[in-house]
């Protein structure tokens, strides 16, 4: 629970007083917007409505989001937004937006990024499910290999227990490789490093523990995707060999490793329909989704010590972005298009083209279009992110898509437009408005 210490003027003042002090002398104004947790702080300041413009530190050596950092202990362990605005009078307010399901925070402008419209719902490319072919497993794969190599580099490792590796099976729904139960039957854990070391081949893993909850819980698509912006915009490219399936993530994915920086070595259970059962796919903690093939079995792995990850094909259909110095207009959404951002171009595009189109989102704003009611036309728009402006039109006119599972807000509007905007699109979808709490604060 939030301390109540935090929605007293007093432990504002000393940050309203350095917001208000790093302010250029032609300023009338200084308005910060950002985020505090426990764990630390952040944002930006904006001066006159320009973010751009460069303040004084109150202090040499300071800023005035260094003022924050006494405030982080009375979050009560959650985030909160913040926005602060005060005038050269000294006349300030500091809004403070609890953590809640129905809104994700993001830093400075857009500091209430999306407003979740149905609770649980995921960004399409994660509520994809695996289709079961009808393939086998490599002629590759051999489980007397892994034995013997495992027990060869791990000479006192202590095998995993039977019924943990059972019951990993009965999670999964299906029984995994031979060759995967094979390494688990003969290390629990532990480091495999291969020989002779080779810049040029695999290298080896650390094995990834049975009850090892973290690792495997990366591989969840909240973990993944973490803000429905980034999931939203996220598109999957194919495997131009058809080894593996177009999903972000999988829940036939195993993960039986990593390479100790954060990325995963998977066994995939669900391959596509030219892949093999219990091929290896690697899964970069740097992105957002999907992952890359690296060899047919675990055993291939560990003996032809494949480096060279596979490449995805192209995914220039999926996301188009169209306007200014992009090279690219309308004429360029293809029947597979996913994903389209729409930008400020020298004429307002028009939309009314792609009536019926299976977009399923689109990030624009509204001088960027010439109808916004197109919108309404698109049967499979479940994120649609724009200005204020535009979700103002939009909610005003009754055309706000009800397909949307979630909208994001873009731009440096009005705090009271902004906050209307996100409790007017909750209302439409029938869910409680968030609660913004204000501190009056007088230097």
């Amino acid at each position: 629970m939030i301390d109540t210490a935090l929605f007293q003027a007093d432990a504002w003042r000393p940050f309203v007083a350095a917001l208000r002090d790093s302010m250029p002398p032609e300023a009338e104004q200084a308005e910060f917007r950002g985020t505090m947790s426990p764990g630390g702080f952040g944002g930006s300041i904006a001066y006159d409505g320009d973010h751009r413009r460069a303040g004084r530190a109150s202090e040499p050596g300071e800023r005035p989001t260094d003022r924050l950092r006494s405030l982080c202990a009375l979050t009560g362990g959650q985030t909160v937004a913040i926005r602060g605005v005060t005038t050269r009078a000294g006349t300030a307010v500091v809004s403070i937006v609890a953590a809640t399901p129905q809104v994700s925070f993001g830093m400075g402008s857009d500091l209430l990024e999306d407003v979740h419209l149905v609770a649980g719902a995921h960004p399409e490319p994660y509520r994809r499910e695996p289709v079961r072919h009808d393939v086998a497993a490599s002629a590759g794969a051999d489980a007397g290999t892994v034995t013997a190599l495992v027990r060869q580099l791990l000479p006192d490792a202590r095998p995993a227990d039977p019924v943990e590796l059972a019951a990993a099976e009965a999670d999964l729904g299906t029984a995994l490789p031979d060759d995967v139960r094979a390494l688990f039957l003969a290390a629990a854990e532990g480091t495999l490093i291969l020989q002779p070391a080779d810049g040029e081949r695999f290298y080896g893993l650390r094995i990834v523990p049975l009850a090892d909850a973290a690792a495997r819980a990366y591989l969840e698509p909240r973990a993944r995707y973490l803000s429905w912006r980034y999931g939203a915009t996220e598109v999957v490219a194919p495997d131009p060999y058809g080894r593996v399936q177009q999903l972000a993530a999988s829940p036939a994915w195993f993960v039986v490793g990593d390479d100790g920086g954060g990325n995963l070595y998977v066994v995939d259970l669900a391959p596509g329909p030219q892949g093999t059962i219990g091929q290896v796919l690697f899964v970069d903690h740097e992105l957002s989704a999907g992952a890359r093939w690296l060899a047919p079995s675990l055993t291939e792995l560990l003996t032809d010590r494949p480096a060279t990850l596979a490449k995805p094909g192209p995914d220039d259909a999926l996301l188009v972005r169209v306007g200014a110095r992009t090279g690219r207009t309308l004429a360029d959404v293809q029947p597979a298009t996913e994903v389209l951002y729409v930008r400020v171009a020298a004429a307002p595009c028009d939309l009314s083209g792609l009536s019926g189109h299976r977009l399923r989102t689109l990030v624009t704003e509204a001088a960027a279009v010439a109808d916004l009611s197109a919108v309404t036309a698109l049967p499979a728009l479940e994120y649609l992110k724009l200005d204020v402006a535009g979700w103002q039109q939009l909610l005003r006119d009754g055309q706000v898509p009800t397909t949307l599972l979630a909208a994001g807000l873009s731009g440096r509007a009005g705090w009271t437009d902004t906050v209307g905007v996100v409790n007017a699109l909750l209302a439409a979808w029938r869910q409680e408005p968030i609660a913004v709490i204000d501190v009056a604060v007088q230097l």
